[in-house]
């Protein structure tokens, strides 16, 4: 009786990934590593029975792909720049949340100078009902 194992390892770029620069541990070459996705599928007569993904770094001198996250000698990396257009939303929002909240100390001390004319009407009210009750 034949058995058709067949396994399957694919490894693929992440659109939109992380990719920084950095010395690699593996060649030495100062070099660009890129986010990748490595699949591995395992089946019997050619149906997929176990599949594994997970996500890993690839040096792009020598090719070889690793998690540089769980090394502890990796060196910190630095966020990539900002775009003019990311720093433009940036700072309206910035000016935004400024400005609500200009607005709403603005009402806060209305709301409190009301209240304080309210109460000093009624107080008044209250002095001139006391006056007509004496005889005033």
């Amino acid at each position: 009786m034949w058995l058709l194992f067949h396994r399957n390892a694919k490894t693929r770029t992440v659109r939109g990934g992380e990719q920084f620069v950095e010395t690699c541990p593996e060649c030495g070459v100062r070099a660009t590593f890129v986010e990748v996705e490595i699949s591995n599928k395992m089946g019997l007569f050619f149906v997929d029975l176990v599949g594994e993904t997970q996500r890993a770094y690839r040096c792009g001198a020598c090719g070889q792909t690793f998690d540089l996250k769980d090394e502890p000698d990796a060196a910190p990396r630095e966020a990539p720049p900002k775009s003019p257009k990311e720093l433009e939303r940036e700072r309206q929002a910035a000016e935004r949340a400024r400005l609500e909240a200009e607005q709403a100390r603005e009402e806060a001390a209305r709301a409190r100078k009301v209240a304080a004319e309210t109460r000093a009407v009624r107080i008044e009210d209250e002095l001139a009902e006391l006056k007509k009750r004496m005889g005033r």
